[in-house]
């Protein structure tokens, strides 16, 4: 048997998460590949030449090897945009990672839950089914000797049919359940344990916490400094290349006197500025820019949806505590008038349908307060979740 802890755990480590978990990886990589690709580059290059026709200047066959440097010393302010941009990236993808963990949370939550309600239903259906069957033998004996008629005994009997079918429908519901449990956890589920419950501290309004919400923060930000980042392309390139070679040439008749240099160094400072472009470079930066309103505009609506969220479930939450007290005294009156009708119609004093509708309304009131009480346990953690919280830690 599973607890809520241990079902929320396994869940946690699905394949949903798994792939969250290496596009997160895979976009800290990107940033380090472009943190390293904006230091010093040295490269090596070696060749062959065979000329057809030997010249003073060209050499029948050419070994040479070159080294060089590149850097760039200032690039418009991209770097630092890029740079931005990405790392705003990586932490998106983090707290998106926390997002779907926190989701999961809520989502395994709800099938315990329901589960648990499911299976007091069951406790209830079987307690009214014992209680029809013993009424219904009770009866027969009555219709046997004439007492009753048969009209009498076919009501009772109706209702224990009904609720025979009302256990089927139970038992195919939990099965839906622990088959969705499969799904999250990748384990078979065969049993749940009951007995898990949700410690509830004081969850202030932290909807701008959430971590579903940070992501989209961060992915507006990376937007923002994307759009930066194609304004820089209009600003002035500057770079700095070194570059040393070594030629080994060899001649089938060599000349008295060669232009050739065995050994070189050029070192070059290189200016690069976009003057003109069609408007190339604005347009793209135009067309990031209005992308990053359009997500800033999509943030601010999900951020005042998330409020509205938690203020619901805080108002959920308060109802539920009411309606734990509500069902609760209405299973006590329930108890109370079926004892009354019992003992009437134990003494023929009523009729059966007075005491059906007892017997119905004494067990529906019972699974009514039960599931108040899981319900609650529910609304718990759709605040905890609404509240920017992980599940896990009230637990």
């Amino acid at each position: 048997a599973y607890t809520l802890q241990e079902l929320i755990e396994l869940s946690q480590k699905n394949r949903v998460v798994e792939s969250a978990k290496h596009m997160t990886l895979s976009k800290q990589k990107a940033y380090e590949s472009i943190k390293s690709s904006y230091l010093p580059s040295f490269d090596i290059e070696a060749s062959y030449q065979n000329a057809y026709k030997e010249t003073a200047a060209l050499a029948q066959d050419t070994f040479s090897i070159d080294a060089n440097i590149k850097y760039s010393i200032y690039d418009g302010g991209k770097k630092d945009a890029l740079y931005s941009s990405l790392k705003s990236n990586v932490d998106s993808s983090k707290y998106n990672l926390k997002s779907i963990k926190n989701k999961i949370s809520l989502d395994v939550t709800n099938l315990y839950f329901e589960y648990i309600s499911l299976d007091s239903d069951k406790t209830a259906l079987n307690q009214e089914i014992e209680q029809l069957r013993a009424e219904v033998k009770r009866l027969g004996f009555f219709y046997a000797s004439g007492s009753i008629t048969k009209d009498e005994l076919d009501k009772v009997d109706s209702r224990l049919k009904n609720t025979l079918v009302l256990l089927q429908e139970n038992d195919l519901k939990s099965k839906r359940v622990l088959y969705t449990l499969e799904y999250y956890t990748k384990q078979k589920i065969d049993k749940i344990q009951k007995g898990s419950l949700i410690k509830l501290n004081a969850v202030e309004n932290a909807s701008a916490d959430r971590a579903d919400i940070k992501s989209m923060e961060l992915d507006t930000v990376s937007l923002m400094y994307d759009a930066i980042s194609k304004k820089s392309e209009n600003n002035p390139y500057v770079s700095f290349e070194n570059t040393l070679s070594y030629n080994d040439y060899y001649f089938d008749n060599k000349p008295s006197s060669s232009f050739l240099v065995e050994t070189q160094n050029i070192a070059a400072l290189k200016l690069t500025w976009n003057i003109f472009d069609f408007d190339s470079v604005n347009k793209s930066y135009e067309s990031k820019y209005e992308e990053y309103l359009s997500r800033k505009i999509d943030l601010e609506h999900e951020k005042h949806k998330a409020d509205i969220e938690f203020r619901f479930a805080k108002k959920a939450f308060e109802i539920a505590k009411l309606k734990i007290d509500s069902t609760k005294a209405a299973l006590e009156d329930a108890d109370s008038t079926y004892n009354l009708v019992k003992f009437k119609y134990e003494n023929r004093t009523i009729e059966n349908v007075a005491f059906l509708e007892a017997l119905i309304e004494k067990f529906d009131a019972r699974r009514d307060y039960a599931r108040a009480l899981w319900d609650l346990e529910l609304k718990k953690a759709q605040l905890i979740y609404y509240g920017g919280k992980d599940i896990k830690e009230f637990l």
